[in-house]
């Protein structure tokens, strides 16, 4: 009874989050995403810039966010419209909370996604380093 019970719930669970993600195109392709820390101020708004390559081009819009792995903290998230660009500029990324490590080096994540016209995900990529880098 508790290995049906253990079955059933997950695949509840996997319905739940497949649904949750149909905003993916599955033909979304791979973003090379970034970013270096140098230059840059701890526990302060803005992140640095972000270099992107592999943008398809009916993308119009590019959401920017960063993940802390050490405190499973986000730092918020920017939409900003895609120029044809391969450089996040800072200025729109000065609304995202800037690395703040308490002791430890901390892992940082940011993750680029295009979206189309019809707000679906056709691309997204992402980059790790440390703060401060090793």
């Amino acid at each position: 009874y508790l290995m049906k019970r253990t079955i059933f719930l997950v695949l509840i669970a996997v319905t739940i989050i497949s649904h949750g993600c149909s905003d993916v195109s599955p033909d979304a392709v791979d973003l090379q995403v970034d970013f270096s820390w140098e230059g840059m101020e701890p526990c302060g708004w803005g992140i640095p810039e972000v270099g992107i390559r592999g943008v398809p081009e009916n993308t119009k819009y590019l959401v920017v966010d960063m993940y802390d792995h050490a405190y499973f903290f986000d730092h918020g998230e920017v939409k900003v419209i895609y120029n044809g660009s391969n450089i996040i500029s800072r200025d729109p990324l000065k609304k995202i909370y800037c690395p703040c490590p308490l002791g430890e080096p901390g892992r940082y994540k940011i993750t680029v996604k295009a979206i189309d016209e019809n707000e679906i995900i056709i691309g997204v990529g992402s980059k790790e380093r440390y703060w401060p880098e090793e």
